[in-house]
């Protein structure tokens, strides 16, 4: 669109009292000044856009309760913004901002802003007068720190900081108590402040990619919560007070140093996801047979060198890795375990299956390569639901005859056996 096609739809919308005004993706440079003349606007969308700046007479705007300004090219915000004192909606993602001016706190109706995959490195204090925020996306900048008025922002129920470089939180989120889901994947935490417990409404917590050594004991106040994840950190121990958690559906310490678990993790009674692939587990605790909802369970990558019976009355899962341990048997009470789908025991030390095996008939998939297995149980054959099943790199020279239905199906891999050569 030139400028003499966008002088006149803006004098058509003038002209006309329009309430809304579209000019996204029109590959736009800049706005003229008389963009200030549509006092009726409600809603202008200048998304998808070239522009480096918008010009100060967008502050006549104050009727607007929605502005979109995503994936332009801004560079600074125009401190007429604060003018917009009805706007509930203001919509700056990926764009080049630096830093938000300290008039963005007059918007005293806003409930939504999002200024996520900029650069911006600091947030002003007046940021606490948005009192009536309730969303708040500023994934993907490059800030270092919050400000302590981030705790007066008491209407907030969803904050999204992952992707930025914070080092730590001041104490006043423990004032958020209103807070429903916590974003703080890929930042550079090493602890967490203790008022973090007072966030008792919280559902989700992400913490992802941090550089958390530890978790507070008053984590275990988190009442509400329902999913926690920790992954890829540097935790070497969890509190007991994780056991507090008997809401939670879904734990993920995936990638940490976690040399052993609490027992109190066999309180986590509703826990239907638990994901604990590459620590350094030698063991389970005991209590992990009461967790009897788990339908996913991961470990592989651990050290585990045998697997305690109580895993075996987890009757519900559905999904069990146990690859990259150091297996060298597994329980004959395997075969309890009637619900699994998905079964993972490749790269163990497995010498031998038990035939109880052949009791999870719901079976589908079943890896079992890069062992040291010299012979499978006929009863292998009994798992009819199997689609895939892998036995690679093994020390087999033969098969049952009972699996000579599966290996006529090719559902059976044996590459790198000594029968196969």
């Amino acid at each position: 669109m030139n400028q003499d096609q966008l002088s006149a739809l803006i004098g058509k919308a003038r002209s006309d009292g329009s309430d809304t005004l579209d000019l996204a993706k029109e590959d736009l440079e800049f706005l003229p000044r008389e963009i200030g003349s549509l006092v009726d606007l409600v809603e202008l969308d200048l998304s998808g856009n070239r522009l480096t700046a918008l010009p100060p007479e967008v502050g006549n705007l104050t009727g607007l309760t929605r502005l979109n300004v995503r994936n332009n090219q801004l560079t600074v915000l125009a401190p007429e913004i604060g003018n917009l004192v009805n706007l509930k909606g203001l919509f700056l993602q990926e764009n080049q901002l630096t830093e938000l001016p300290p008039q963005l706190g007059s918007l005293k109706e806003l409930g939504r802003l999002n200024s996520s995959n900029n650069h911006l490195t600091r947030l002003p204090p007046e940021i606490g007068n948005l009192t009536s925020l309730t969303w708040l996306y500023l994934a993907d900048n490059q800030l270092a720190e919050l400000p302590a008025e981030i705790g007066d922002l008491i209407s907030l129920k969803d904050c999204y900081l992952q992707g930025n470089r914070l080092e730590s939180l001041p104490s006043a989120i423990g004032n958020l108590t209103g807070l429903r889901e916590l974003q703080l994947d890929n930042n550079q935490l090493d602890r967490l402040p203790p008022e973090i417990g007072s966030l008792t409404n919280l559902n989700v917590l992400y913490l992802r990619g941090n550089r958390l050594t530890g978790l507070p004991p008053e984590i275990g106040s988190l009442a509400g919560l329902t999913w926690l994840y920790l992954g890829g950190n540097a935790l070497t121990a969890l509190p007991s007070e994780i056991g507090s958690l008997t809401t939670l559906s879904g734990l993920y310490v995936e990638n940490n140093q976690l040399t052993g678990l609490p027992s109190e993790i066999g309180n986590l009674i509703k826990l239907a996801w638990l994901y604990l692939e590459g620590n350094q587990l030698s063991e389970l605790p005991a209590g992990v047979q009461h967790l009897t909802n788990l339908i996913q369970l991961s470990l592989r990558s651990n050290v585990l060198t045998e697997l305690s019976g109580d895993i075996c009355g987890l009757t519900a899962l559905v999904f069990l890795d146990l690859a990259g341990n150091k297996l060298a048997s597994l329980p004959p009470e395997m075969g309890n375990l009637t619900a699994l789908n998905e079964l993972h025991l490749n790269d163990n030390q497995l010498r031998s299956l038990p035939s109880e095996i052949g009791d999870l008939v719901e079976l589908i998939d079943c890896f079992v390569s890069n062992n040291r297995l010299t012979s499978v149980p006929g009863a292998m054959a009994n798992m009819t639901s199997l689609e895939r099943l892998f036995l690679s790199n093994n020390l087999l020279t033969e098969l049952p005859s009972e699996m000579d239905d599966l290996i006529s199906r090719e559902i059976v891999l044996l590459t790198g056996n000594p029968l196969s050569d």
